[in-house]
């Protein structure tokens, strides 16, 4: 079973103050970490074993018609449309409702785009979904999917690929909110302003250490795969999440290897 040894960045137990600041082309957390040292396995042989309602994740075969990904115009008229029909086809659902789409790229030029993630984390933290479900559909539903649809459009290998932590050693109790602040200006990190209700914040989940997290990856992706991950699912009788990061591969040279991914979250609506 071939894996990867590399450190990823687990929420300290006593971080108390978690806030992730983003700005144009960058971020900035006050959240502090203790990173960890782990095992993250190849999940190419194991490609069968992985599904939404059971890991928490898949491996989807997808061509695009997008030519450019650097284009927002080819990501919103072109891309949107085909993720949409993407998700819908993998979740069975009844209607599929866009959240966003962001670039990422590992190298110095970020041009626009922002870095890779840097912590093990999920997106939306469960006490805050409700409310963004609601806000999305103008019908009471009977479950709502939030996912990420992940595809790295740089050739491979990629230097920072995507790590996932596998739902199934994952308690559901795990996790504490990060609070998601968008600003027009990154803070100084030493004298960030309070917040007079925190709980009112979006807020994404970060993740301490727990021995039994079994991580895997998919490397070297082509540009006809695709990751698809929940962030949330209404049924907690199946996996409701998968916690994910990215990582530096200590197999790939980091020269010439820059990663470049988009990243479309949606929500996906039962009736």
């Amino acid at each position: 079973m071939a894996s990867v040894s590399a450190t990823l960045n687990y929420v300290a137990p006593d971080s108390r103050r978690n806030r992730l600041y983003v700005g144009p082309g960058g971020h900035m957390t006050t959240t502090r970490y203790a990173p960890r040292e782990v095992e993250i396995t190849d999940g190419r042989p194991f490609r069968d074993d992985f599904a939404l309602d059971a890991s928490g994740f898949t491996l989807l075969g997808h061509r695009s018609d997008v030519t450019d990904f650097n284009d927002p115009s080819q990501l919103d008229d072109v891309y949107v449309p085909e993720a949409k029909a993407l998700v819908k086809e993998a979740t069975g659902a009844d209607d599929v409702a866009l959240i966003g789409w962001v670039i990422r790229r590992s190298g110095p030029d970020r041009n626009g785009g922002q870095p890779p993630a840097p912590d093990v984390h999920v997106d939306i933290y469960p006490g805050r979904a409700d409310a963004r479900f609601a806000a999305a559909s103008d019908r009471p539903y009977r479950r709502a999917v939030m996912t990420s649809l992940w595809r790295a459009f740089s050739p491979p290998p990629q230097d920072e690929p995507l790590a996932v932590l596998d739902y199934r050693s994952v308690a559901d109790d795990e996790g504490t909110p990060n609070l998601l602040l968008f600003v027009d200006q990154l803070p100084d990190p030493g004298s960030v302003p309070d917040i007079a209700d925190p709980d009112s914040e979006p807020a994404g989940t970060v993740f301490t250490h727990a021995p039994g997290h079994r991580w895997w990856y998919f490397p070297d992706l082509r540009d006809d795969e695709t990751i698809l991950l929940k962030l949330h699912d209404t049924d907690h009788s199946v996996a409701w999440r998968a916690p994910h990061t990215s990582f530096r591969d200590p197999t790939v040279p980091g020269e010439g290897h820059h990663r470049e991914s988009v990243e479309l979250r949606t929500i996906a609506f039962f009736y």
